[in-house]
């Protein structure tokens, strides 16, 4: 199979400055690690500059480094396909292990210290905002129903003219939660700055560790497997934002057990909602 992006990669290294070279190589060298970083990331990987990772991914004929990830992603996708011969079941094993590997690796990056603070902040909270949009909505609005659970009433905005509002009314006293996988939606960005420039408390739930969003809050809780460009929303860098959410939820009641007689009372309430 042709790989014509990996290919005039190869072939067009040696003439690139060293500072270009170095990312050709590193791009080259591991090019499923390169789906998942962010450009700051890269260079840092690379040993080069932004600025570099960018004229590197122009000169290849692309808009920039979003654009050159969807094109390797794609071709790598293709070569994936073609080995397993798109077998279903080798979906749902790569699934299964991915998530796995995912959970393990969520686990390793959790600083328990964080999660203490975070869940003391949340527990302390006049009110409490969590924002996300698109996939990242799903987690915002996981953590809100399980603090619902604990008796701790928080709301999701999956709107981002309403998130910006919450966030541009914020006050001290309030927490807001801002989660985007990718670190650098500007939505997320604009409203985890906003509600910090008005007092709140900011904490950033992401799949990078080194973005625009994470570089604005107060404090960041990271998950496993970023994403890719043709792997928005899935399910091995939903499933580690959410064990995030249940050790956040798990340490408030730990640190406020009365939450666990919130717990029942909730769980009674809706009882009678089921046959």
């Amino acid at each position: 199979m042709t790989h014509a992006l990996i290919a005039s990669l190869r072939a067009a290294a040696g003439d690139m400055t060293p500072a270009l070279a170095r990312v050709a190589e590193t791009v080259l060298a591991q090019p499923d690690a390169t789906l998942r970083q962010s450009i700051t990331e890269l260079a840092e990987t690379s040993g080069s500059s932004e600025a570099s990772v960018m004229r590197f991914c122009r000169d290849q004929g692309f808009s920039g480094f979003q654009d050159f990830k969807l094109a390797l992603a794609k071709e790598l996708a293709t070569d994936e396909r073609a080995r397993d011969n798109g077998s279903p079941s080798d979906d749902i094993q790569r699934l299964v292990e991915t998530a796995i590997t995912s959970l393990r690796e969520t686990e390793q990056l959790i600083v328990r210290e964080d999660v203490a603070v975070a869940s003391r902040k949340l527990l302390d909270a006049s009110v409490v905002e969590c924002f996300g949009i698109a996939a990242s909505a799903v987690t915002a609005q996981y953590l809100a129903y399980k603090m619902t659970r604990i008796g701790k009433f928080s709301r999701a905005l999956g709107d981002a003219h309403l998130a910006v509002m919450a966030a541009g009314t914020a006050q001290p006293g309030t927490v807001q939660v801002v989660i985007s996988s990718s670190g650098s939606t500007i939505d997320a960005v604009r409203v985890a700055e906003l509600a910090r420039s008005k007092g709140a408390f900011v904490i950033g739930i992401s799949n990078r560790s080194k973005s625009p969003l994470i570089a604005v809050c107060d404090l960041a809780l990271i998950a496993s497997w970023p994403e890719t460009p043709l792997t928005g929303g899935a399910f091995p860098s939903k499933i580690s934002q959410l064990l995030i959410v249940d050790a956040l939820v798990s340490e408030m009641t730990r640190q406020d057990p009365k939450r666990l007689v919130e717990l029942s009372r909730t769980a009674e309430v809706v009882s009678d909602r089921s046959f």
